[in-house]
């Protein structure tokens, strides 16, 4: 920790150093691994010591809290209620959909619903009572259309079908809930659009609020949100736009992201583009196969402690029948290695894959907000510590029931909530228990404890902490105790922004397509072209292979035909058949 700004600009390399000095509108192009969160923190910290206002944003907590920690504890530099450090959703919202999102329909001051609640109306797919959906599972784009996201497999219809039979009901009846003060995580984006293009007075407002707008993890920015950004720039109050990420790390279309619309503001705005190409976390050998699956000719520069690390990645090849197999091998690779298995992954693109690999018959369903709880009363209740991001996620647990949001930094006085924390973990009900039983009782326990932090709590315990029939049978223990060190498989969307010491991606014959996965990895390594609709799955494989710092592996199915090994072992891959 430097806690001096001087110094931290002096670590700085001589493009970040750039990134953060440039007077205004920049487009910071940045590879895995290359300090840009640290160089864009960096160059929030300078406009604050310039004592002008910043609004910093980024996609994720976790993104904000990255650039806060810089900020604060590496720079030393506490802002003022000046400026906004905070989710992009978390900015519109405060700055646009709440202060003015009735004016579309004169109606009351909107409140956010979360996707999952009841008061969302059902529709039933052509008439049909046994296929029902909720409107909030239809999303609005910027040009008013809907799009349609996590179609219920019990439905048995096409995503074409539901938007045949239902889009039009599932818009009005998003009207009807808008006139209500109602309004979707989602379509609060869509409100605030609405608004900023409707007046463009108020999109002038805030704009002028703050002179430089800074977006993080930009290509994980969703098209509403874009479009937003673009209107607030657009305005002419806006002195500086900054976006900063890396459009060949864009995998969350699923959440609506949209790399060319990344790419599009940033040409549209005419944002200096400066790119960050060191890359400070992998080998070079891992950097060198990891450009065959991106957009990017040229290597990334492996500068980092492991620039030099001699082991060549590793193409492994397992029977599709039985993909546990694939642990057990990692696992003896890593040992020969000698790598810690507890700083090592095995990834893969599915859920479904994952759990062929980690060989689970029984998959328990548990929400996020209970599963994180239980694990922090299991650390307090094993070891009597927590880490402090367990403090930090329970702090926002605790403010989404109290308050209604996660932004604790929009608290004026934290140390009520951060007592709250404290209460809650010790009156917490003990894990030798039934797993649903348990989240029932926490949530009682939860209702507790945010009565003694305000009046009338946002939410209750119920609606915080939700059980679900399928935990019945099962002790609570056992989900939220960690496990002997050992290793299992998790998606590549999970451990995006982290890296690992070594990582192993698992990688499957068939993706529901025509064509494999395996032979959509392929083709690039073969010199074919890969169809746009295919480009994120590309854009994965290339997150999956840069979180490894050391060792990199991938696992292909033994079924896939030589042409399609031989190009993996073209571009730098060794084929380890024991």
């Amino acid at each position: 920790m430097t806690h001096d700004f001087a110094t931290a600009l002096h670590e700085l390399t001589e493009r970040q150093l750039k990134a953060v000095e440039l007077e205004r509108d920049m487009f910071l192009a940045a590879c895995p691994g290359s300090g840009k969160t640290r160089t864009a923190a960096t160059r929030v910290g300078r406009l604050i010591r310039s004592d002008v206002a910043v609004a910093a944003c980024s996609y994720t907590n976790v993104g904000v809290a990255a650039i806060r920690d810089v900020i604060t504890k590496e720079l030393g530099i506490v802002p003022n209620s000046r400026h906004f450090i905070g989710t992009l959703h978390r900015f519109l919202l405060r700055y646009v959909t709440y202060p003015f999102g009735h004016v579309l329909f004169n109606g009351p001051t909107l409140r956010l619903v979360q996707d999952e609640s009841a008061l969302w109306p059902v529709l039933l797919v052509d008439g049909d009572a046994r296929k029902r959906i909720s409107i909030a599972s239809f999303r609005m784009r910027p040009d008013r259309s809907m799009r349609l996201q996590n179609l219920p497999l019990t439905i048995g219809s096409s995503p074409e079908q539901v938007m045949e039979s239902c889009a039009d009901e599932a818009r009005a009846q998003k009207i009807r809930m808008l006139r209500r003060g109602l309004v979707s995580f989602d379509d609060a984006m869509y409100v605030a659009l609405r608004v900023l293009q409707t007046h463009p007075a108020i999109a002038a407002s805030v704009a002028r609020r703050f002179a430089e707008l800074l977006i993080d993890e930009a290509q994980d920015t969703s098209e509403l949100q874009l479009a937003c950004v673009r209107e607030i720039a657009d305005s002419g109050g806006l002195d500086s736009l900054t976006l900063v990420g890396d459009i060949e790390q864009s995998i969350s279309a699923y959440t609506g992201a949209s790399a060319e619309g990344c790419e599009a503001l940033a040409t549209h705005r005419g944002l200096t583009r400066i790119d960050l190409v060191e890359n400070h976390r992998s080998s070079q050998k891992i950097c060198n196969v990891a450009v065959h699956f991106c957009s990017r000719t040229t290597p990334d520069v492996a500068v980092g402690p492991d620039a030099s690390h001699p082991v060549e990645p590793e193409l492994l090849v397992y029977d599709p029948r039985d993909a546990r197999t694939v642990l057990p091998r990692f696992e003896s690779r890593l040992a020969e290695l000698g790598e810690d298995l507890r700083d090592a992954a095995v990834l893969a693109r599915s859920n479904k894959l994952c759990d062929e690999i980690n060989g689970v018959a029984l998959v328990v369903d548990i929400a996020p907000r209970p599963l994180l709880l239980g694990r922090a009363v299991a650390a307090v209740r094993g070891s009597g510590t927590l880490s402090r991001s367990d403090v930090e996620l329970v702090e926002r647990l605790l403010c989404f029931a109290a308050h209604g949001h996660e932004d604790v930094s929009a608290l004026q006085d934290r140390r009520e909530l951060r007592s709250g924390v404290m209460c809650l973990l010790r009156a917490a009900p003990e894990l030798d228990t039934d797993l649903r039983a348990w989240i029932r009782a926490a949530s009682r326990t939860l209702d507790q404890v945010t009565a003694t932090l305000v009046a009338t709590p946002a939410k209750t315990g119920g609606q915080v902490l939700r059980s679900a029939a399928g935990q019945e049978g099962h002790v609570a223990r056992q989900f939220f105790t960690p496990q002997p060190a050992t290793l299992s498989a998790q998606t590549v969307h999970d451990i995006k922004g982290e890296s690992r010491g070594a990582t192993l991606v698992v990688i499957d014959k068939t993706r529901g397509r025509a064509r494999g996965q395996s032979s959509l990895w392929a083709q690039p390594l073969l010199g074919e072209a890969v169809a746009p609709e295919d480009a994120e799955e590309l854009r994965i494989a290339y997150v999956a292979l840069t979180r490894a710092r050391r060792y990199s592996a991938v696992a292909i199915p033994n079924d896939c035909p030589e042409d399609i090994i031989g190009a993996f072992k073209a571009v730098g891959f060794r084929l380890r058949n024991s």
